[in-house]
């Protein structure tokens, strides 16, 4: 068994491992946004109508897909204004999402009993202590399908869970932030970033428009989801270190 300081050690260096990553998100964001706009701009204003060839990928190989320079330039504004930060968010979150599972590995590993917060059916299940040689692996995959399985329910069900795993408290406006920027991600995924009513559930009070509006996802609300995640992250790190000193 773990002891309390190799717990928070462990989950230390996986604080600064996604706190670094988010930090090198933005300063690739901002240093390439230029790039973008001024490409954009000279595509776009571009006088040839001539349709160039452009090779892409396809099952045994390549294909030609031509397209016009004013063609190429939409798509340099698009990820100017919007699109590089969509990506960034929906790589973020689930960089976020996969520190806190491994968090509540390493506690979990750490004290099996935790594992009871997690299910309410029982312990792990027979199969996988047979599909798996090493007890860390078990309690990981278990913790992953439990978690997984939390995901598709309430945000705010998850986290807190994960919070009696890790035995600490979240920040409450920390995590309301979470949940709307996790909600706004499912939208940008799975609604093309138009908000519906099951954003508008899973938001509450912190939703960022109505039914059949647009999300804005801009340079600020890059920055929001930023500074929100850095937050969450280091607020786990800080009350771990506390409490498994």
């Amino acid at each position: 068994m773990a002891r309390n300081s190799e717990v928070s050690k462990a989950i230390y260096t996986l604080h600064i491992r996604l706190y670094r990553l988010i930090n090198d998100a933005w300063i690739f964001t901002e240093l390439l946004r230029p790039d973008l706009k001024k490409r954009a701009e000279i595509l776009r204003n571009s006088k040839s109508k001539a349709k160039k060839p452009y090779q892409v990928p396809k099952r045994d190989g390549t294909v030609v897909s031509r397209r016009r320079d004013e063609d190429i330039g939409l798509i340099f504004h698009a990820q100017h204004e919007r699109g590089i930060f969509e990506t960034n968010i929906v790589s973020l979150v689930s960089r976020t999402e996969a520190f806190i599972q491994d968090s509540l590995v390493i506690v979990a590993t750490a004290q099996p009993l935790k594992l009871s917060v997690l299910s309410d059916k029982g312990g792990i299940p027979l199969d996988l202590f047979l599909a798996y040689e090493e007890r860390e692996d078990v309690i990981r995959r278990f913790v992953v399908m439990k978690c997984e399985g939390l995901m598709f329910g309430k945000p705010a069900e998850y986290l807190d869970k994960a919070a009696k795993v890790l035995s600490i408290e979240m920040d409450t406006d920390v995590v309301k932030a979470f949940i709307e920027i996790k909600a706004s991600r499912d939208i940008i995924i799975h609604n093309s970033g138009r908000i519906n009513k099951l954003y508008i559930e899973k938001a509450g009070d912190k939703r960022r428009g109505e039914d059949g509006e647009e999300l804005v996802v801009d340079r600020a609300y890059f920055r929001h989801v930023v500074v929100t995640l850095k937050k969450l992250s280091g607020g786990i790190q800080s009350k771990i270190e506390e409490k498994y000193k």
